[in-house]
């Protein structure tokens, strides 16, 4: 079945739109706030400018190869390296940010 696939290409792509659009990504990953008998493990991700667009670009990679694995003809090939090239943009991106914070 394509249609569940696509629903979720569409999530990702959508989420990682609005990122890129609005120049501000703010969630939490993981974790449990209500925890009260171990160590708080969220992670608060609170980025603007370029950083939300690579944290957007980044959803839209996902979305993307998502979607290429639903594909079933050849068009898959060329729908996959294409979101395998987003996704390494944001990983060349984040090297980059390390990089210069650590010289600085």
């Amino acid at each position: 079945m394509f249609y569940p696939r696509l629903i979720g290409t569409i999530l990702l792509c959508g989420l990682g739109l609005w990122f890129a659009l609005t120049g501000r990504a703010r969630f939490a990953l993981g974790g449990d706030a209500d925890n009260t008998f171990k160590r708080n493990a969220v992670i608060h991700v609170n980025a603007r400018g370029v950083d939300a667009v690579a944290i957007g670009v980044f959803f839209i990679g996902l979305g993307v190869v998502n979607l290429a694995l639903g594909i079933r003809d050849r068009r898959r090939i060329a729908v996959f390296w294409t979101g395998a090239a987003l996704l390494c943009l944001t990983a060349v991106y984040g090297a980059v940010e390390v990089i210069l914070e650590a010289v600085r």
